[in-house]
Parts: structure tokens; sequence; C-alpha cells
């Protein structure tokens, strides 16, 4: 009884653990202005992308963006000493920015057209980000992000 008991015990320790360790799991993405962005999925489909390393445990209070396991999104920076970031990902993304000492994030829907200006120029019939713009794409589905490099980040 005492053997079953101990099985039973280590069982359980280690459903919770494999539980924990996915639901605790991050991505750190670098852009190439050096900044971070912590990319964490949650068990339930929820997940955060937070600029900066964000080792918590608990749910983000200060700035991030809350939005899908399955969305994707762009991080876009002015230039290298930029305090704000845009982000481009969608409207179900839920932005939160509660600390003003910390990077503000924007979104880039709520002024699309001042944002394209800014951003990015037209050539011919396409466009690119002007010189000096630095981006992050994310697709948090595939769990991977590119900076503009050619070289994904995984």
């Amino acid at each position: 009884m005492k053997k079953i008991l101990k099985i039973l015990i280590i069982l359980i320790c280690v459903i919770a653990g494999l539980f924990l360790w996915f639901d605790q799991s991050r991505s750190f993405f670098k852009a190439t202005n050096g900044e971070y962005i912590t990319m964490w999925k949650r068990y339930g489909g929820t997940c955060y992308l937070i600029p900066g390393k964000y080792y918590g445990v608990r749910k983000p209070t200060d700035n991030y963006v809350e939005t899908k396991n399955t969305a994707s999104g762009d991080f876009i920076w002015n230039n290298e000493n930029s305090k704000y970031v845009l982000f481009s990902g969608g409207k179900n993304c839920k932005i939160v920015n509660n600390d003003s000492t910390k990077i503000k994030i924007i979104n880039y829907l709520d002024d699309e057209k001042k944002n394209d200006s800014v951003y990015i120029e037209k050539i011919g019939y396409n466009y690119r980000y002007k010189k000096g713009v630095i981006r992050l794409s994310i697709d948090i589905l595939e769990g991977y992000a590119g900076d503009g490099t050619g070289k994904p980040q995984r």
C-alpha cells in the first residue's frame, strides 16, 4: 500500500512539474537595437508580449501586450534610443501601459495613416520600412521572430 502511495505521489509531482514547466516557459527575442521582447505563452491560449526580459511567475502588471497564442505581430522602434514602441498585431490585442518609466507600447492601428507616413515608404508599387526603422516580427504560434536580418530567432 505504501509503495502504491509513493508511486501515486511521484506521478502527481511529475504531472504538476510538467504543467508548471509548460506554463512558465518563455522565449526572448532580440531586435537589432538590442531591445528584448519576452514572449510568454500561457496555458489556456493567452500570450503576453513584454518589452525587456520578464521572469515573473504572475501575469505582468506594467507595460505589455495580451493576445492569443495563435496571433502574430510586429514591434517597431523609430530609432535605437526610442522610449516608445509601436505594436501592430490586429484588433484582438490588448495593450496595457501602467508604468510611465518603462517603454510605452503604442497601438499601430490607433493612427494608421500617421504611422504609415512615419515608418513606411512607397517604392513603385511596393512598400518597405524606412531606413533606421527597427522591426521585430513575432509569430507566436510558430514560436519564432525575425528582425529583418534574414535570420529567424527561436
